[in-house]
């Protein structure tokens, strides 16, 4: 039986912990130890073989802390990574280019991400908290069922 590869899952998550509830479900299912990024600052991360990231996204941009957090990572050495988002809009050039440019800013520190994963989260954000926001609700059901989907795609390719 091959050894599973020592996990860690760093996220941040704010206004409805859309991230956090995707955090945890992925963490779970992969075994991982699960920090916020405040609470990773004190971890050697060279012990893990898998870093995940979890942000929610905010007018394009990955949280702030998270951003801070991609912005002091040392340079690793080929370990693989993955990543979550969940935000409000979910349009798949929008997510696709979001996605993108935070993949790019995960593997110039030498990680090497495998995965990625966007999920509708219920957004207040500024304007939208005068309607009640957009996607109540989610994550749902139906996105807990692809978190499960995506953890277990991971598992498969770790």
């Amino acid at each position: 039986m091959i050894p599973k590869p020592k996990i860690i899952i760093i996220y941040e998550s704010y206004h409805h912990q859309n991230t956090e509830k995707v955090a945890h479900i992925i963490a779970k299912k992969l075994q991982a130890d699960l920090y916020l990024t405040d609470e990773v600052k004190t971890v050697p991360l060279s012990e893990y073989e898998v870093i995940g990231i979890g942000t929610g996204i905010y007018y394009g941009k990955p949280h702030r802390k998270i951003h801070s957090f991609l912005n002091n990572l040392p340079i690793f050495n080929g370990q693989r990574s993955f990543l979550f988002t969940t935000s409000g809009i979910i349009y798949k050039k929008y997510i696709q280019g979001v996605t993108a440019k935070i993949i790019q800013r995960i593997e110039e520190k030498g990680l090497k991400v495998i995965d990625y994963l966007s999920i509708k989260g219920w957004d207040t954000f500024d304007p939208l908290k005068l309607i009640g926001g957009i996607n109540k609700g989610h994550p749902d059901l139906s996105d807990l069922f692809n978190e499960e989907l995506f953890a277990n795609k991971l598992i498969n390719e770790l």
